[in-house]
């Protein structure tokens, strides 16, 4: 029995190593084909095009200016800018003020939300209302735009008949957390998201969007039910996305690394809310999919550094020291490649398996918080369907 059970470690670890060369060349594949990325280098729309950049701040102090500055910098020449202050009670609305006479700001109250309503959709809703584009192109408050952004990600929608278009940004990482959690947290999206299926209207379980930049035509945006589709889902860019393939409006999700920055939190707490609010429904509130995934990261991640160290304890024998071992090299060879394609410091690449833990820690914290009904973001409180 225990002659099987230690074949069968072998061939899970020869799996494992296997898994992350095979990472590797599929990094490199997506590098040089670059299929779904969309760069400055790509064509503009028309000029005469207009589009309506609709922004939503609740105690937006620390982003809110520069924001506002990348998107009035844009090449784009016909430009409407629309912010919703979502009662806020920082410095939000003095911020604000010093561009009244370049934007669109709605007022809203802040207070208790409509039933069946969240706060981001809700605001949305309201903000597109004073919209009068062709394109509506949704952005958050942390969101820095390239000058090229507006002008390319439409001119891309308008060149391949679309809906809409969405992608993710480069990430801004300036803390110590933020540099140790967030490649970790990106790298697990990213691993169980290929955008060749993303893309796929054939395959509904792996729509998804990234809220932080949703770009609309006005007809694909009413034709998927604008917010109105995602009234209650924390995670509304998701919802969109399926709601456009639901509609039959065409929709691309993209690399646009080029075209846009974004800096989602700024301390371990944030990080710890901010992710604890969204990773238990990006499983669909399924326990079974996070212990499913909770088991995955524990062997291609967790379990090469816990023979190493037990092996360098002499707790087991010099065999699974060498196993441990040419896992943990093979993953952090991978871990540094992928830093070196993303920009990251090499650095932090050697705290990936504690960073996965901790991952792995604030995924059932997300479980628990959701089954509570007590998620919270931006002073508000959910209770997750």
């Amino acid at each position: 029995m225990l002659t099987a059970l230690a074949w069968l470690l072998r061939g899970l670890l020869a799996l494992v190593i296997l898994g992350w060369l095979a990472t590797a060349a599929r990094v490199w594949k997506r590098k040089r084909e670059a299929r779904w990325a969309l760069g400055p280098e790509h064509a503009a729309c028309s000029p005469e095009l207009r589009v309506s950049v609709v922004i939503p701040a609740r105690n937006e102090e620390a982003h809110i200016g520069a924001c506002l500055d990348a998107v009035l910098a844009q090449d784009h020449p016909n430009l409407q800018v629309v912010v919703f202050d979502d009662g806020s009670s920082d410095g939000t609305p003095a911020v604000l003020d010093r561009y009244r006479d370049r934007i669109t700001v709605v007022q809203g109250e802040g207070g208790p939300l409509p039933e069946g309503w969240f706060g981001k959709p809700w605001a949305l809703q309201r903000a597109q209302e004073h919209a009068d584009g062709d394109w509506l192109f949704f952005i958050d408050a942390d969101v820095r735009l390239a000058p090229g952004a507006v002008s390319r990600v439409v001119g891309y929608g308008v060149r391949e008949g679309l809906g809409m278009v969405t992608g993710f940004g480069a990430l801004t990482m300036v803390s110590f957390w933020e540099r140790v959690l967030q490649p970790a947290v990106a790298g697990i999206i990213l691993m169980g998201n290929d955008l060749d299926q993303v893309n796929d209207p054939d395959k509904a379980e792996r729509n998804m969007a990234s809220g932080q930049l949703l770009a609309f035509s006005r007809a694909g945006y009413d034709a998927a039910g604008r917010h109105e589709a995602v009234a209650s889902d924390i995670l509304d860019d998701v919802g969109l996305a399926r709601a456009c393939v639901a509609a039959e409006v065409r929709y691309h999700c993209l690399f646009l690394r080029e075209l846009y920055s974004v800096r989602m939190y700024a301390s371990f707490a944030e990080i710890w809310e901010g992710w604890s609010k969204n990773l238990f429904a990006g499983m669909h509130y399924s326990w079974v999919t996070v212990f499913a995934v909770l088991l995955y990261l524990f062997t291609v991640t967790l379990l090469g550094p816990l023979l190493l160290l037990l092996g360098a304890s002499g707790l087991i024998g010099v065999e699974w020291l060498i196993w441990g071992s040419a896992q943990v090299l093979v993953m952090q060879a991978v871990r540094a490649w992928m830093d070196h394609i993303w920009g990251h410091r090499l650095i932090y690449g050697l705290t990936h398996a504690p960073a996965t833990a901790m991952v792995m820690a604030i995924m059932v914290h997300s479980g628990i918080k959701s089954q509570r009904g007590s998620v919270t973001w931006k002073g508000r409180s959910y209770a997750p369907k």
